[in-house]
């Protein structure tokens, strides 16, 4: 039996005007959700028995695109939904600003290259546009002083919902940026939220078969035991005692499932644990340890002690056949994505994590280097901090959705918000760039030659591109953008459309503002998506049929 494979070629020009349908069918879907008057997008069920879902989240609308019926617009379309969802890992808000921006750029690089220009200098422009963009998008940065102020973040990203926004800010002020905040859902018509002490950390799980929630490739395990240890992980007699102790007091003691987290889990140990999670017989998580070194050795003993479990430690003699009941740890709830887990929830003895905080207090004068002391800050940070959750109510099912959606958007604003400040919203930070970017242009096209003309037009392009959220903001609240942005590029920085009051005014009096981290990545993302488009001249397509059987 010998398969066939097809591949059809597709070439410029054909190439490029499939490639910029692709991604103005998806930025077109994405960039009604720009705004305090955006929109929201209804996607058909899978399921014809389920009703439509109602989505604001433009990350979450690309991911249920799938894909579109022609195969070579389809390409176009998938760099904008790769895109927006690496904009939900990375900073949780701003794709669509971030698709109307690699759209514009590539709309308008697109005409000046028909017009002769030479594609590669305009994207050279565009880079060294990029890097005049990032220094005047810093030097407008503000830090957020005041709880007023984070409050007035969260609030506008969520969509003005107040009381929403207003837990987000007393959750942040009370445990700290270096916190967890989880959104949940809540049967109850009112929001409400809850504290619980629990930690988080930059490592995810192992294998994506241990997802629970395949939407969001995220896993979630409620009542596990946990066991940390430096030990790899890799073969079935290391791992099989430990589950046999499980199983015998799982009912016993009400647990949920189990987690590991190890240096290493591979092999036959990490299919077994994933049989049993696809089974149910029982839920596992395994979870690779943070850090490196003697550092990840601290932080798997700081997971112990919170948890109330012992660390198996392969230097002091330990070994995994070797665990006992009293090794494992124990938590309300593990939760866990591809760079993330967060334990919340912890029963370990509050003596004893009180004595582990004042142990790395009375090492940290001695730490070797700011590497290292930014580090134990670190530590002290998680086992200090706790876990916020926000308890979203609402009459209806769909409108609980449209709610959590806006809830996860204001934690991941004003965390944004808290770590690298804010800049003028509404697209009005952008704007203000656009005098640096003229003298660069000016500048570069004084220099001779072709290239150097085709070098500024590739700034005026990023230019161009740059004032593409805003057009969309106003566009979303029914108004004619060509008379405001005239007026916005007249304006002094800061100045940008207030779509609520229908005026121009200083944004940060207005508390319209935005997480810089937000703004800058979004600017990033989209205009290194739109550079890729401009510069692909061939699409290839690989088409597989069904198997030829050979006689």
């Amino acid at each position: 039996m010998a398969e066939k494979v097809y591949r059809d070629v597709l070439l410029n020009p054909r190439a490029r005007v499939a490639l910029a349908q692709g991604v103005d069918q998806m930025a077109n879907v994405l960039r009604v959700t720009l705004g305090p008057m955006a929109r929201a997008v209804v996607m058909a069920p899978i399921i014809s028995t389920r009703p439509p879902e109602l989505l604001t989240d433009s990350a979450t609308i690309a991911r249920r695109i799938i894909e579109l019926p022609d195969p070579y617009v389809n390409m176009g379309a998938m760099l904008i939904r790769h895109m927006a969802w690496r904009m939900r890992e990375k900073v949780g808000n701003g794709a669509a600003t971030a698709a109307v921006i690699a759209q514009a750029l590539l709309h308008e690089a697109n005409y000046q290259s028909s017009a002769g220009a030479n594609v590669m200098m305009l994207k050279r422009g565009i880079e060294r546009g990029l890097e005049t963009a990032y220094t005047e998008l810093k030097k407008q940065a503000r830090p957020m002083e005041t709880p007023e102020q984070i409050e007035a973040m969260a609030i506008a990203a969520a969509g003005g919902d107040v009381e929403i926004g207003r837990y987000v800010a007393e959750m942040l002020e009370i445990i700290g940026t270096d916190g967890v905040i989880l959104v949940e859902d809540h049967a109850g018509r009112k929001t409400d939220r809850e504290y619980v002490e629990g930690l988080q950390w930059d490592s995810g799980y192992v294998s994506a078969y241990f997802c629970t929630d395949l939407d969001r490739m995220e896993a979630v395990v409620e009542n596990p035991v946990i066991l940390s240890t430096d030990v790899n992980v890799e073969t079935v007699e290391q791992i099989l005692p430990i589950l046999e102790l499980i199983m015998s007091h799982k009912e016993e003691l009400g647990i949920g499932g189990f987690v590991l987290i190890a240096n290493e889990i591979s092999g036959p140990a990490l299919a077994v644990m994933v049989a049993n999670t696809e089974k149910k017989t029982l839920p596992c998580l395994g979870i690779k340890a943070p850090g490196a070194g003697d550092r990840r050795v601290r932080i798997l003993e700081d997971v112990a002690v919170l948890t109330g479990g012992r660390m198996i430690a392969e230097d002091a003699g330990d070994t995994m056949q070797e665990a006992k009941a009293t090794d494992l740890g124990r938590a309300r709830r593990v939760w866990a994505n591809r760079d993330f887990f967060s334990i919340v929830g912890g029963r370990g003895d509050q003596s004893a994590i009180r004595q582990r905080i004042q142990d790395i207090k009375k090492l940290l004068p001695s730490a070797d280097g700011d590497y290292e002391r930014e580090k134990m800050r670190e530590r002290l940070g998680k086992l200090q901090g706790g876990v916020g959750i926000l308890k979203v109510g609402a009459p209806s099912e769909r409108e609980r959705e449209i709610k959590k959606q806006r809830g996860e958007e204001a934690v991941s604003s004003a965390r944004a918000a808290a770590e690298e400040g804010v800049v003028a919203g509404g697209g009005a930070a952008y704007i203000a760039c656009l005098p640096a970017l003229q003298s660069l242009a000016a500048a570069i096209g004084e220099e001779s030659g072709t290239e150097g003309r085709d070098e500024a037009l590739g700034v005026r392009v990023l230019m161009k591109a740059l004032q593409a959220p805003t057009e969309w903001i106003v566009r979303n609240a029914a108004r004619d953008p060509g008379p405001i942005l005239a007026q916005l590029r007249e304006s002094p920085p800061g100045y940008g459309f207030d779509v609520v009051s229908g005026k121009v005014m200083d944004m940060a009096e207005a508390g319209v503002l935005d997480p810089l981290k937000v703004v800058r990545s979004a600017l990033e993302t989209g205009a290194s998506t739109g550079v890729m488009a401009l510069t692909t001249d061939a699409l290839v397509l690989t088409a597989k049929r069904d198997p030829a059987i050979n006689p």
